[in-house]
Parts: C-alpha cells; sequence; structure tokens
C-alpha cells in the first residue's frame, strides 16, 4: 500500500498479542529468518518485555529487532553516547536559579530553589522534543499579558547556554539528535525490511518526527493503541 501507513488496535486489546500475532501472520510462508528483518520500534521496557514473551510463548524462535524509542539516543552507530546526568543537570540549574533569586529576590522564596531547578529541567525537556529554542520564548511579545510570563521568560534565560553547540548535551538533546541523523540515513538509504512503530501515540516532538519517517518507509507503519 501506498504510505503513509497507520493502523490501529481496539481499546482494550491485548496489545502485545496482537502484535506478535499480527507479525506472524504477515510473515506467514516466509523463511523463520525473515523476522530477523524486522524492526519494532516500542514506547517503554515493560512493553518491549510483554511482546518478547508474546512472540516466544510457544517456544524457541527468531525475534525481530526490539527497540525503544528513547533509547536512539545511546545508540554509539548514530553518534550517542553520555549524556549529563539529569541529576548533574538540575544542580547546574539549581546553581544558576540562586544566581537569579539572588539578584531579583522578589521573583520567588528561596525555599523554592530546587522545585523551580527541577521545573526549569523539564521544561528543557519539553523545548528540546519539540525544537523550540530559548530565543523564541525569550523573544515572544509579553508586555499585554499577566506578569508570571514576563518572570517565565527570565528563568527561560537562564537555560539559554545549554542549547549552544558547545553545550554538554543531555538525554534529550542525544535523542534528538540521534533520531535526526537516523532519518537523514533512511532517506539516502531506506531500510528495505518492515520498520514499525508499534503502541507509541507520538505525544513528545521527538517520537512524532520518528514516526512521520517510520510511516513514509517502504515497508514503514504505525500501529497505533486505542
Amino acid at each position: 500500500e501506498p504510505g503513509p501507513r497507520v493502523f490501529a488496535l481496539p481499546p482494550g486489546a491485548d496489545f502485545p498479542a496482537r502484535l506478535a500475532t499480527g507479525l506472524r501472520a504477515r510473515l506467514a510462508g516466509q523463511p523463520p529468518e525473515a523476522m530477523a528483518g524486522v524492526t519494532v520500534f516500542l514506547n517503554t521496557q515493560r512493553m518491549r518485555r510483554r511482546v518478547m514473551d508474546a512472540l516466544t510463548g510457544g517456544g524457541a524462535t527468531i525475534l525481530p529487532r526490539l527497540r525503544l524509542v528513547t533509547e536512539l539516543g545511546a545508540d554509539p552507530l548514530l553518534g550517542g553516547g553520555a549524556a549529563v546526568s539529569p541529576l548533574a543537570r538540575r544542580l547546574e540549574l539549581a546553581v544558576l536559579v540562586d544566581r537569579l533569586l539572588a539578584a531579583e529576590p522578589g521573583l520567588a522564596p528561596r525555599s523554592a530553589l530546587f522545585d523551580l531547578a527541577d521545573s526549569l529541567a523539564g521544561l528543557m525537556d519539553e523545548m528540546r522534543a519539540e525544537a523550540v529554542a530559548p530565543e523564541r520564548v525569550i523573544g515572544l511579545d509579553v508586555s499585554s499579558h499577566a506578569g508570571h510570563w514576563a518572570r517565565t521568560q527570565r528563568f527561560v534565560g537562564l537555560v539559554a547556554g545549554f542549547f549552544g553547540p558547545g553545550a554538554a548535551p543531555d538525554a534529550e538533546a542525544r535523542l534528538r539528535a540521534a533520531t535526526e541523523r537516523l532519518i537523514a540515513r533512511w532517506q539516502a538509504l531506506p531500510p528495505q525490511g518492515p520498520v514499525i512503530v508499534a503502541g507509541s501515540t507520538g505525544s513528545r516532538g521527538t517520537t512524532a518526527l520518528l514516526m512521520r519517517a517510520v510511516a513514509r518507509l517502504p515497508q514503514g507503519a504505525l500501529l497505533l493503541p486505542g
């Protein structure tokens, strides 16, 4: 069928069991090693274990490549590797927030220091996933909005240095860069075997980027839950 190919299972369906059954049905009549040519991207480690159990429930068998959409950033073949740990990044942010509160004590109570650092870290992850640069937020005209928008811009200004080309990458930055490299590789040399993203809804920008690319591969498909 011409792409993009999007399929779904109904609410309440046993997703791993139905996925395993569908893979076997699609590969019926082909040699056993054909399953090894299938790549399935899943959204959680628990889902990967359940799919593996569903595929091996009838005995030893050749498995497809079961990957997580979140583990591409650690793939050495995609330039992945060690990233700044979440704790280290939050401590770095806490130092910056502390300096800002010392300069502008009216922004927030000092007791909120680590909560603010944690919120900033979460915001950074979302900005990475959605490919939103700090400059886009800092440059918004918020003069006609509530005062908290201006305060938000000052806090977002703290993270601008973590988005520069020389900044040490965190896990979300690694994931986004690795996903973009993989897509560029597919565009130059599309994989001929089946590639499936199963169980994800694309709520994260980086995952949605991967899903759009997979749906347009020669044998790519999305299998949505519910």
